[in-house]
């Protein structure tokens, strides 16, 4: 048994307290002896109205004292616990006030459930959550209609480019190719979901921290309605995975025509072997454009239809660390209309023009080899052009990509080509563009961990005529999870 020696100080505040409002156990014991009393009294006694009055105020006034000391007993532990006080703190040290008392124990029950504990909150069982990995950190209520999912990407890269005289200089380096974190899951009903990321880059000279894709979905049966900024599902590549790819990068005729994010709204529908979009939005800016405001009355409109042939080839990867025992065959075509608000160099377009746009693609896999391919077409209108000869022209460009696992699950052989044509310059360094690459990918745990290597040869020529050669060995090493 603890024996706590009051301190002086402090017992002088107490019997100051209690002497203060001594007057109240007198009347409180008179009023104790009254009630047997008052019990075979009659009811319309004034008098007993009036002692009924006194007792009730008497026992508020208890009440009242009974809480002020309380708070005098707090203030004097907290001044005892301050380490400000002290023979080092220029103060009088007391010892600590008893709380653990029979009586303090009664005056310090929790009568409120603590809402960290969701049995005692009461909280329904179907609420819980609970956590594990699933291809990402994942926290969820029992009925599905609050989860939440936490997915991080990390892409370090080594490159060396050696270029012709009328290319530029050879340099090399190393980049965080792209580094992102993604957030989803659903809200208060297991149909409507959320999704949203972040992204670092140091490609391009860059070092910032963006907002990428934040939008909303409700799902009703094979019927998908999204708001917010977007992914317009127009080419098959670009709206595949990255972290995905069979080569580490997307091919260079995405870059130039492909219709990207922007804030809208789509609408999808899936039945049997047909897939569908619609897609209404802002200006599409490219890769290198900034901004997304609508400087116009104009709204960007993007719709592609996806057939499978055989099973589907997904958008979800490029190649498979597995074997396919099921041969996927899916072929889709896209079609966009996009007023352009921002210049871009990498797709060749200046504001104030209008583009037609117009994509097809196949894919296919099976066993331990994959491949696709696809074709891209546009027709750039430009009123403001002062030359009536070139107010209209017409790019195109196209890819093909294969992937074959020579040790199953682990070492794959990819091979690509590509190229890209513009008609009038708007902006592009060059006028057309080919590379043809051989790479190597070893999966030390499927697209978790891997390593990817391409060496590639680009050839083409500028707007003088010149020939444009470009050597170029990458190496990247990538963490998903």
């Amino acid at each position: 048994m603890n024996t706590l020696i009051e301190p002086q100080k402090f017992k002088k505040n107490r019997l100051s307290f209690s002497k203060q409002y001594s007057t109240v156990g007198v009347p409180l014991l008179l009023c104790s002896l009254l009630v047997p009393s008052m019990v075979f009294a009659k009811d319309d006694s004034s008098e007993i109205k009036k002692l009924r009055k006194q007792m009730q105020e008497f026992q508020e006034q208890a009440k009242a004292n009974n809480e002020r000391l309380q708070e005098l007993e707090k203030k004097e532990a907290l001044r005892y616990n301050d380490n400000s006080l002290g023979a080092n703190g220029g103060g009088d040290h007391y010892p600590p006030v008893a709380i653990d008392t029979a009586t303090a124990k009664k005056r310090n029950v929790q009568e409120e459930p603590d809402l960290e504990a969701p049995i005692a909150a009461k909280v329904p069982k179907e609420r819980f959550l609970s956590g594990f990995y699933d291809n990402g950190f994942v926290l969820k209520t029992n009925d599905n209609r609050f989860s939440l999912a936490v997915n991080g990407l990390v892409q370090a890269r080594y490159t060396l480019n050696l270029p012709s005289k009328y290319t530029g200089n050879a340099n090399q380096g190393f980049d965080l190719a792209l580094g992102r974190l993604f957030f989803s899951g659903t809200a208060f009903d297991p149909n409507l979901s959320y999704f949203f990321f972040y992204q670092s880059s140091t490609l391009g000279n860059n070092n910032q921290v963006q907002t990428i894709d934040w939008w909303s979905k409700y799902q009703l049966n094979n019927i998908g309605i999204k708001a917010g900024r977007i992914l317009p599902q127009y080419s098959r590549q670009f709206y595949t995975d990255i972290g995905k790819y069979l080569y580490m990068d997307l091919q260079q005729p995405e870059y130039a025509f492909s219709l990207q994010r922007t804030p809208g709204i789509e609408f999808s529908n899936q039945f049997g072997k047909w897939t569908t979009s619609l897609t209404v939005g802002n200006s599409v800016r490219a890769l290198d454009s900034d901004g997304q405001e609508n400087f116009g009355a104009k709204l960007a409109g993007i719709g592609r239809i996806v057939y499978d042939v055989l099973d589907p080839y997904t958008y979800v990867q490029e190649t498979i660390p597995d074997i396919v025992e099921t041969p996927q065959l899916s072929i889709g075509v896209a079609g966009g209309y996009n007023p352009i608000d921002a210049n871009s160099n990498l797709q060749n377009t200046i504001k104030g023009m209008d583009t037609y746009n117009v994509t097809a693609d196949i894919g296919y896999r099976y066993k331990l080899f994959s491949t696709e391919a696809a074709f891209f077409g546009r027709q750039d209108h430009n009123p403001l052009n002062v030359n009536p000869a070139s107010t209209n022209s017409y790019d195109y460009g196209w890819y093909w990509q294969a992937g074959y696992y020579l040790l199953p699950k682990r070492l794959e052989l990819a091979g690509t080509a590509n190229q890209v044509a513009f008609e009038h310059q708007n902006g592009s360094p060059y006028k057309n563009q080919t590379i043809g690459s051989v790479g190597l990918n070893y999966y030390f745990y499927e697209h978790h961990f891997k390593l990817q290597s391409d060496y590639s040869y680009i050839s083409g020529t500028d707007w003088t005529g010149h020939g444009l050669e470009d050597n170029r060995i990458r190496l990247q090493a990538q963490v998903y999870f």
